[in-house]
């Protein structure tokens, strides 16, 4: 099961006691994403909101018993090795942050807490003297080989999360290290920084902090209180070793298994143009280096707005893409069932508004299908130049249209 599934419970249960209205459209969001297994940027952020929200609320996440030195056998239910304990993954990401005061601190281990076989997990607050922000750890697993192609291996698409830089550093060993520093975007105005370092044995290690205790204000310093290069240290540390144990890179347990690569940008671009209604204009701007996802600007009518595409092929494992199929039948609490087209594709049509409540105008128009054989499509619609910043207005296509993107047949594989 992906880290996402975790964070994103969590968030959808953070965001009841959240002042923010936008916390509630993030938590569905999460809640989506997760049932989808999607290992986006966006999931990222969905996690540290929901660590945040509990640390707020002075809650510690299940720190696992500390049964002394031990074996680093596969855990037969999760994929990962036996051993790990709670207490060793807050530990070590404490012993590599430069001194400074450490609170909130709390972490996951091997089958730690009510869902066992979960990736393991950190996350605290950490003060340099400056002023105290959130940090948080978390580990996954990628398909081999990696390339550039294999997410997390690029920087953020500034389209979906605006940003005020980034550094790529390929690694002698192939090691591929991504430290994105993400702009603040409205309402919570926070400045987050990550690191994303992929190795070439498949594992995959995120750091993310914020300069706040919260995911929003009040801010407590101006930038997160780590640099790119401390993050860096941290990420690509071989303290994380004993995570990744021989073999556990190759031989996930089932539900736990590597997704599949997504298609290109370019190839996700060049099917989205075939299947626009007749006179629409089409502008993908600069060059994309997404995997699996892609954006476009689209003009009809004399409107503009941008298009995102996202093409998610069938789940490396069979429980998986059941899980997927089971929510899109039955509803997942979030989003209700999906109507079946006759060739046996499910589809769901969402609106998202400004407000938490429902109210307000309409800020995104989302389709997603499930075709036949599993490969799962989404097309999403906003006005402006990127997602967080989304106006109110008549969108360029309208759902009927965005519809008949998402369950085209050439999608399928």
């Amino acid at each position: 099961m992906p880290l996402d599934d975790r964070f994103a419970a969590l968030l959808h249960d953070a965001a009841e006691l959240a002042p923010d209205p936008p916390a509630a459209e993030l938590a569905a969001s999460a809640r989506r994403r997760h049932l989808r297994a999607r290992r986006r940027r966006t999931a990222v952020v969905a996690a540290a909101t929901a660590v945040v929200a509990l640390t707020a609320l002075g809650t510690r996440l299940l720190p696992g018993a500390d049964p002394g030195p031990g074996s680093t056998r596969l855990a037969p239910s999760g994929g990962w090795p036996e051993g790990i304990t709670g207490t060793f993954m807050t530990d070590t990401l404490v012993s590599l942050l430069p001194p400074g005061q450490i609170t909130a601190a709390g972490g996951y281990g091997t089958n730690d807490g009510a869902v066992p076989g979960l990736p393991p997990s950190a996350h605290l607050l950490y003060d340099d003297g400056q002023g105290a922000g959130m940090v948080t750890l978390s580990v996954d697993r990628v398909a081999l080989p990696i390339s550039e192609t294999t997410a997390g291996t690029q920087c953020a698409d500034p389209v979906e999360s605006p940003t005020e830089g980034c550094e790529r550093t390929v690694l002698p060993d192939g090691g591929i290290v991504v430290v994105d520093r993400l702009a603040p975007v409205e309402p919570m105005k926070v400045r987050k920084w990550q690191a994303t370092y992929t190795g070439p044995d498949g594992r995959r290690l995120q750091i993310w902090e914020v300069n706040a205790t919260s995911y929003g204000p009040p801010l407590s310093r101006p930038n997160p209180p780590l640099t790119p290069r401390q993050l860096t240290a941290a990420v690509t540390s071989n303290a994380w070793d004993p995570l990744f144990a021989p073999g556990a890179a190759t031989t996930p347990a089932p539900g736990n298994s590597p997704e599949p690569s997504g298609p290109s940008a370019d190839r996700i671009i060049a099917t989205a143009r075939a299947l626009l209604p007749p006179g629409t204009l089409a502008d993908p701007g600069a060059t994309q280096h997404t995997t699996g996802r892609a954006h476009l600007s689209v003009t009809l009518d004399g409107r503009t707005s941008m298009l995102s595409v996202r093409a998610d092929p069938r789940r490396a494992d069979a429980a998986s893409a059941a899980r997927v199929r089971q929510a899109y039948e039955h509803g997942d609490g979030v989003d209700p069932a999906a109507v079946r087209t006759p060739d046996g594709t499910l589809v769901q049509v969402r609106q998202l508004h400004a407000s938490k409540s429902g109210d307000g105008p309409v800020l995104r128009w989302i389709v997603t299908a499930l075709h036949p054989d599993d490969t799962e499509v989404t097309v999403a619609e906003w006005n402006g130049t990127d997602e967080p910043n989304a106006r109110p207005g008549t969108p360029a296509l309208t759902t009927e249209q965005l519809t008949a993107i998402a369950v085209a047949a050439p999608w399928r594989h």
